[in-house]
């Protein structure tokens, strides 16, 4: 994938949208206007743990390249407008070259460009592509303007794709890659960005497609290559779960109101999980009429915004802003998410951040996925139903009673930890605040239980839900009774007392 610049937060934001929509293995940026130690924070944000990227040179240039740990990446040559790889997606794989590229934007200067693109064509003979902003069309159907374009600098940028034996590879979606954004008859459309190849690496990648996406945050439009068919992805089912970004609307808070209050008697902690129940079909409900889902909304956005600049007419472009305004505020609900499931113990909205959070949701997720179990006798299983079992037996060997062990003759050994007057002080009621006290110290954003509300709900809530929680734990503790649908639940601290 090919994108133009991260200059401003807005923009990191549509390129951690688009790495999440489209799990490319390689993402190259031209003119970053950022520094090489930027671009490597960068790569935190993305999830991708590869990194080669050059500065900026003032405030223009600068380019990065990052890619996903899996691959086995070489570099060939780079430039501070240029990277030039070879891939392998592992040992036994075919090797491969691409090369990224910023062409010189200014005319007088581009020839520069055609020199480099014919001097590094023999630094490696393994089949080639290269992508990115040529800033220069091969034909004069490509520019839409009233003016036209030099003749001689598009013949100088053929000249050089033929010496280097590139063909185009084509494209669907707009017919530019450059919006100038100008009204009438300013208006300037350009395909500047392509993607060409050797033929021997169209032999090597024969279903590859390339297709221009739209983006609200730039005046280019970013260039995603694939190499083949669109893998079907297969996700384990998801609880529904509390989401922070709900909190961005005032009427949040009645929506939990009228929930809580639909049920008069909470008085033990049965009740007060069926009626946690009802809070969240209350909010379920509520969501699916005021958010829907933020991944489709941006994609029907982004379609809309598509189709919105292919129009030339002003109402159209008009509209245009309209939509990029609504896409910043799915990007931000979107962010709000990836913060939420990064799990971290702190909650601080804005950019600075993000490197951090976005790391840990992405690597968390890959890290949870288990992928096979080694059986007793040594074979290893990748069948999900027999992972189920084969874990489900571990733990029931591990926490069965073992007949043949006394626990008598095992308290012999065992020094005394807790005193008498230790334990009368255990033994005591909780009071209000040590109740209190525990639920504040669980980290806000830690994971949620089966019931999909982590603890920053009951925090946030707390003036609402305080007596009803507090009498129904007093009211456990007093029994020791709890009822089915609560052992279901992972209730991660209990009030604790030292002794």
């Amino acid at each position: 994938m090919e994108l133009p610049g991260v200059g401003n937060p807005r923009t990191v934001r549509d390129l951690a949208a688009f790495v999440q929509s489209y799990h490319p293995k390689l993402v190259f940026l031209s003119e970053t206007r950022q520094s090489e130690e930027q671009m490597q924070q960068l790569r935190w944000r993305l999830g991708l743990k590869g990194c080669l990227a050059r500065s900026c040179v003032g405030r223009s240039g600068g380019v990065a390249l990052f890619w996903e740990e899996s691959l086995i990446v070489n570099l060939v040559t780079i430039s501070d407008k240029a990277i030039d790889v070879s891939v392998q997606e592992c040992p036994a794989s075919p090797v491969w070259r691409i090369t990224f590229i910023y062409g010189e934007p200014r005319v007088q200067d581009r020839h520069l460009t055609w020199e480099f693109m014919k001097r590094i064509k023999f630094r490696d003979s393994n089949p080639w592509v290269m992508m990115g902003d040529f800033n220069e069309t091969m034909w004069q159907f490509e520019h839409f303007s009233e003016t036209k374009r030099g003749e001689r600098q598009m013949e100088a940028f053929r000249d050089a794709l033929g010496f280097c034996e590139f063909h185009d590879v084509g494209f669907s979606g707009l017919p530019w890659t450059y919006d100038n954004k100008q009204f009438g008859r300013r208006n300037v459309r350009v395909r500047l960005d392509r993607v060409v190849a050797t033929e021997a690496w169209s032999k090597l990648f024969e279903h590859a497609s390339v297709e221009h996406l739209v983006s609200p945050c730039s005046d280019h439009c970013p260039v995603l290559l694939r190499l083949g068919p669109t893998e079907q992805r297969t996700d384990s089912r998801k609880i529904f779960r509390y989401e922070i970004m709900w909190e961005r609307e005032l009427e949040l808070g009645d929506v939990v109101l009228a929930a809580w209050d639909n049920v008069s008697t909470k008085s033990d902690l049965g009740s007060i999980a069926s009626t946690l129940k009802g809070v969240m079909c209350s909010l379920q409900e509520w969501s699916r009429e005021k958010f829907g889902s933020v991944r489709r909304k941006l994609k029907e956005l982004r379609d809309q915004l598509a189709l919105l600049q292919s129009q030339s007419d002003d109402a159209s472009r008009k509209k245009a802003k309209e939509t990029v305004d609504e896409m910043n505020e799915m990007l931000y609900r979107e962010e709000m998410m990836w913060l939420q499931r990064s799990r971290v113990s702190w909650l601080k909205e804005g950019d600075r951040n993000t490197k951090y959070f976005h790391q840990k949701a992405v690597w968390r997720s890959r890290k949870n996925r288990i992928r096979r179990l080694k059986a007793n006798n040594g074979q290893w299983c990748d069948d999900p139903k027999q992972m189920a079992a084969m874990a489900q037996d571990f733990f029931k060997s591990m926490y069965t009673r073992d007949d043949n062990v006394d626990p008598e003759v095992l308290k012999q050994y065992l020094p005394e930890r807790v005193s008498r007057d230790m334990n009368e002080k255990l033994c005591m009621e909780f009071s209000d605040e040590e109740i209190g006290n525990a639920l504040f110290q669980i980290g806000p954003l830690k994971a949620p239980g089966p019931d999909g509300f982590p603890a920053r709900f009951f925090q946030r809530n707390w003036g609402m839900m305080k007596e009803d929680i507090i009498r129904a734990v007093k009211e456990f503790f007093s029994t020791g009774s709890m009822p089915d649908e609560v052992r279901q639940r992972r209730w991660r601290r209990s009030p604790v007392r030292k002794g």
